[in-house]
């Protein structure tokens, strides 16, 4: 399993070939996640917007806000992201409890 590191500037023509980064990786489960399995690189599956809103979740989840003020100071997509975001994430952890 690779590194999350998505950094499309940084890899080899091979590595591009083997990570999936502009059709299906010939390589098997290249990606895994928590079970779930991708054939592409995963920067190539979600939109730039997508992927500003999960690293902003990060920051979010740390007590930082993008903009000064408190939450109803924030942009509604802002809130929006965040709260689909965290959604997904209870979503998942339930699951994983179950499991256990």
């Amino acid at each position: 399993m690779h590194k999350f590191e998505l950094d499309c500037r940084t890899c080899s023509e091979g590595q591009k070939v083997e990570r999936g980064c502009e059709e299906d990786s010939p390589i098997p489960g290249v990606w895994k996640l928590d079970g779930w399995e991708f054939q592409r690189c995963p920067r190539k599956i979600i939109s730039g917007v997508s992927f500003e809103f999960l690293r902003a979740y990060f920051f979010f989840g740390k007590g930082y806000l993008p903009n000064a003020g408190g939450w109803l100071d924030q942009p509604a997509k802002f809130v929006q992201a965040m709260v689909v975001i965290e959604r997904e994430v209870a979503r998942v952890r339930e699951e994983k409890e179950r499991a256990h």
